[in-house]
Formats: C-alpha cells, structure tokens, sequence
C-alpha cells in the first residue's frame, strides 16, 4: 500500500501544490465575501476531498495511465488502499489550507484600519475558532461521503462513463428518498426528535463540544472511506482493463 500511495502522491504531486496555493485564496476570498472567518475551512475541506476521487481519477485515463500502473509491481489491492490514502490526505490538505487562509487574513485584518464590524468579523476569537472548527468538521463528513459514493463507481467504470452514472446515483440516494418523505408525510416523525437537535447543537457550541464534533467527524469520514475502500476494491477486482 506504501508504494501505491507514493506512486499515487507523486503523479498529483503538482496538482496538490497548485491546489493548496489555490485553497489559501479562495479561503481568503470566501472569508471576505462571507465577512467572517468561520466557512473557509468547511469549504476547503470538503471540496479537496471531492477533488482527490475526481483529479485521481481523472489520471488514470489520461495516457492510459490505469492501465500501464497494472504493469508495475502494485496489486489491486495496493492501488486502491494507496488511492482512498491521497483522498483522506487531500481532505486534511484542505483543511489545513482553509485554516492558514483564515489564519492570514485574520493577521492582515488586525494590522489594517477596517471598520470595527469587519474587523471584529475577521478577528481570531475564540468563537471564530469554535466555527471553524465546526465548520470543518460538518464538511468532512459531508465530503467525504461524496468521496466515497463516487469513488467505487469510477473504480467499476472508469472516469468517462462514471460522469453519466453520478448524477443519477446521486438524485436517488439523496433527492428521491426526501421527495418520497415529504410525499407521504414522513418528515413530520422527525419533528419529535428537535429537542435533541437542539441540546446536541448546544453541546457543541462549548469547546468541548466542538472538540468532540471534530474527532466523531473524522471517524464517521474514515468510516465512509473505509466501506467504500472495501465495495471498490470488489469492483475494480472483477474489473478488465
């Protein structure tokens, strides 16, 4: 698996750079646009892990990459644990990015002459933090769950024809199951459960709250990496290149 991953992270190697340097500034730009610090990282986040199953995905059939890396001394088995490893790799990358991107606009805000909202708006409070990290830790889940719906499709299909599989796939695992509630009334059980809802938010919102949100996040997102690490590693074994 080492040698997958290393093979993998070598190929992306540019890529990766160009897209920390581009995470930092649309982190920037998002904490402008948002006057607020706390949605740059929850949207890095979640978008490197989506970006990691697509751009990973993408090599493979440029120069019929997939095919010859079959060639080298790699199982499937490597190849796909070395592929889930960038995804989860690129998903912290963004998080971190979306956090020095706020952490440097936060300084840079603090050494100019802003108007006192916008500068209190971009402060590095401890309640800025506490977002963030909220922030972060909801997109994880959130992108890592995209990750790992659309990975094993691009494993059994390849690249090309996974584009036409996603999109339907998704509109029945996600939109077709909410139309159906709503249709026959069955969002109405939910109400019961607000309550809760709401003293788990209030949890949250403490610092150890917001700890706990991020260390269950990772693991609900190794959790949904993990299961579809096991599903594509069945379909890329009964797959012919």
């Amino acid at each position: 698996m080492k040698r997958a991953y290393l093979v993998e992270m070598t190929i992306i190697r540019d890529y990766v750079r160009q897209l920390f340097g581009l995470g930092i500034f649309v982190a920037a730009c998002t904490c402008l646009g948002m006057q607020s610090l706390t949605g740059a990282p929850g949207v890095l986040t979640c978008m490197y892990f989506i970006m990691g199953a697509l751009a990973t995905s993408a090599y493979d059939e440029q120069n019929n990459w997939g095919t010859y890396r079959l060639t080298m001394p790699l199982s499937r088995r490597d190849i796909v644990l070395g592929r889930y490893g960038v995804i989860a790799t690129l998903g912290l990358i963004g998080m971190a990015a979306g956090l020095i991107g706020a952490l440097a606009l936060s300084l840079i805000a603090g050494a100019l002459p802003l108007p006192a909202d916008l500068k209190m708006a971009l402060g590095f409070s401890a309640d800025n933090v506490q977002a963030m990290v909220f922030s972060c830790a909801l997109c994880a889940i959130v992108g890592s769950g995209v990750a790992a719906l659309e990975e094993p499709i691009y494993f059994r299909f390849g690249q090309t024809k996974a584009t036409q599989w996603i999109p339907m796939i998704s509109v029945c695992l996600f939109i077709c199951p909410m139309v159906i509630l709503g249709a026959t009334g069955g969002l109405d059980n939910f109400a019961g459960i607000a309550d809760t809802i709401r003293n788990i938010f209030a949890f949250i919102e403490t610092p150890l709250g917001v700890t706990v949100s991020l260390a269950v996040s990772l693991c609900v997102a190794a959790i949904f990496l993990g299961v579809s690490a096991a599903i594509s590693l069945k379909l890329y074994e009964r797959r012919e290149l």
